[in-house]
């Protein structure tokens, strides 16, 4: 029988239907949408003067993507808040970056990359020695192009870890060693140019070329305005740019390739015309002969650098200290860098990697830079559906005041790292009268980088007599700071070396085990304190404000 309308429990309880028509538009919003997971596509296509046969799609190697977080829409999308997702700048796919390394140090350097700064850069290459992966991730062998009667007999060792590989043997030895690093050194002045080569290929269409080593770290969020504004100065289609920390040997200016360098796409097609990028005959030949000048040289930077003067006509220019050949605590702060951005950091153990990656969340959060979008960033942009092209931004973005952004600097990075960890109490000279120094022993400050004052020289003509005594007692060397050069902040001895600076180095320890007499011969650091406070000052006052 049916229900009479009075009987109907639904008609009895006008709050049940009030709650039944709740979850109803709560499910459609956390289903409904939460559903919607659409594929990463890419933009329409290049501007019609932008080479390539479409838009920026590898043809194999690695695509390093990132997990998208949807903002509100607008211009100015903002990531979600309470997430423990890691904060992440835009993504940028205009711009590929090239990773380079050895297969007996890939495993040890290029995951915590991986896990770190590269997500930021969905379009991410890794080359090695050999043809691999990680996890997921495609390496590629960088040497399998290079021409073996050129090379020579230093593709021996490259035949070798073929081998181990196709007899499926580790790389590491017995005792948990890793392989001849020397011999892996010697191969890796071969690979500059085969990877600009098929890095070109497999992006024909960016803007931007970064290239760097497995043991350089990137400050990722300072790239994205960083590129907004070059690109505003130098149009990257039709304005040739070759930036990095200049590098001079034999009289050829190069880019330093730990420090990483930029090469845009305007000087890419000087390099490799538009009709030779997949011409064989013309890329075998540009191989042939800087495999043949790589025999002959030291390093791949320098046999890059070679060919971008002789074949493209771009020389590098010197961008330092935003392309930085240290780590935070090899860094000689100075006015010079002290309130300029970073951009790179070379000489980056896994751990410091990690605490450079850790450094950038806090510095995001804490300056409110971890929400900013450039103006035209759209919900397409945050999701992946869109890709933001630098040669071709927004009207607005092109106009965007980029001053308001605050980059990371490397006051934020001495603050952060070093200003706590600073000595700051003076010791006592062997006689009991206090010194201006606070020491550390078996400890280096890389003093010596600045002024070394050693045995060959100071028999040099106009060798004052602090000068040669300040090699020969760590007192004599403290005495040199302290008294006789009055910009000196710090100092270094160790037997017949001494060490003077008027630039700010934290350094490292020597050594993490041993007597104090074997530590102090490794060799002692001294500070001091009230200069140093006094130099940070005038250097803090060029960029006031802190947010460590």
């Amino acid at each position: 029988m049916l229900a009479s309308p009075a009987s109907n429990p639904l008609r009895r309880s006008p709050l049940l239907v009030c709650i039944l028509v709740v979850l109803c538009i709560q499910s459609y919003y956390l289903f409904g949408y939460g559903s919607q997971a659409a594929p990463r596509h890419f933009h329409d296509g290049p501007p019609p003067d932008r080479f390539g046969p479409g838009p920026l799609v590898a043809t194999e190697t690695v695509i390093v993507t990132r997990t998208a977080l949807v903002g509100p829409s607008g211009t100015n999308a903002l990531l979600q808040k309470n997430t423990n997702i890691p904060v992440r700048g835009p993504p940028m796919h205009d711009i590929v970056l090239s990773i380079k390394t050895g297969a007996t140090v890939i495993h040890s350097r290029v995951p915590i990359q991986l896990l770190t700064f590269v997500p930021n850069f969905p379009n991410t290459l890794v080359y090695s020695d050999l043809k691999s992966k990680i996890g997921d991730i495609k390496v590629a062998d960088a040497l399998a192009r290079v021409s073996a009667d050129e090379a020579g007999s230093s593709l021996k060792y490259w035949r070798k870890l073929q081998e181990l590989q196709a007899q499926n043997d580790g790389l590491s030895d017995t005792d948990g060693s890793m392989g001849d690093l020397k011999e892996g050194w010697a191969l890796d002045k071969f690979k500059n140019v085969p990877i600009l080569i098929e890095t070109y290929q497999k992006f024909p269409g960016a803007s931007y070329y970064l290239f760097i080593d497995g043991d350089t770290s990137l400050i990722s969020s300072n790239w994205f305005p960083y590129l907004m504004d070059l690109s505003r100065k130098h149009d990257p289609i039709h304005s040739p740019i070759y930036w990095g920390s200049m590098a001079l040997l034999n009289n050829v200016p190069f880019g330093h390739g730990g420090s990483g360098y930029l090469i845009n796409q305007a000087a890419l097609r000087k390099l490799i015309p538009q009709d030779k990028l997949f011409d064989e005959t013309f890329l075998l030949d540009l191989e042939r002969n800087y495999t043949k000048l790589a025999s002959s040289s030291c390093c791949g930077d320098l046999v890059l650098g070679q060919a971008m003067t002789d074949r493209a006509g771009v020389t590098v220019k010197h961008k330092w200290p935003w392309y930085q050949g240290e780590t935070w605590w090899s860094i000689p702060y100075h006015e010079s860098n002290f309130c300029s951005a970073i951009g790179t950091l070379h000489h980056v153990l896994t751990e410091d990697m990690q605490e450079i990656w850790d450094f950038e969340q806090y510095m995001l959060k804490k300056t409110g830079m971890d929400q900013w979008r450039p103006e035209g960033w759209t919900e397409e942009h945050e999701g992946g559906f869109k890709e933001w092209d630098f040669s071709n931004m927004p009207r607005e973005a092109r106009s965007q005041d980029l001053k308001q952004y605050k980059n990371i600097l490397f006051r934020d990075m001495y603050d952060y790292f070093i200003a706590r960890k600073l000595p700051r109490v003076p010791e006592k000279d062997d006689d009991g009268t206090m010194t201006q120094s606070a020491r550390r022993v078996g400890w280096d400050n890389r003093s010596w980088k600045e002024t070394e004052w050693n045995k060959d020289k100071v028999k040099q003509d106009g060798a004052l007599d602090w000068q040669k005594n300040s090699i020969l007692s760590e007192r004599n060397c403290r005495i040199a700071c302290e008294v006789h050069e009055k910009n000196c902040i710090q100092w270094y001895y160790r037997d017949g070396i001494c060490g003077l600076s008027p630039k700010f180095n934290y350094g490292r320890r020597l050594r993490n085990d041993g007597t104090y007499d074997e530590w102090k011969k490794l060799g002692v650091s001294g500070w001091l304190p009230e200069r140093v406070e006094k130099k940070i000052s005038e250097w803090r006052a060029k960029c006031p404000g802190t947010y460590a």
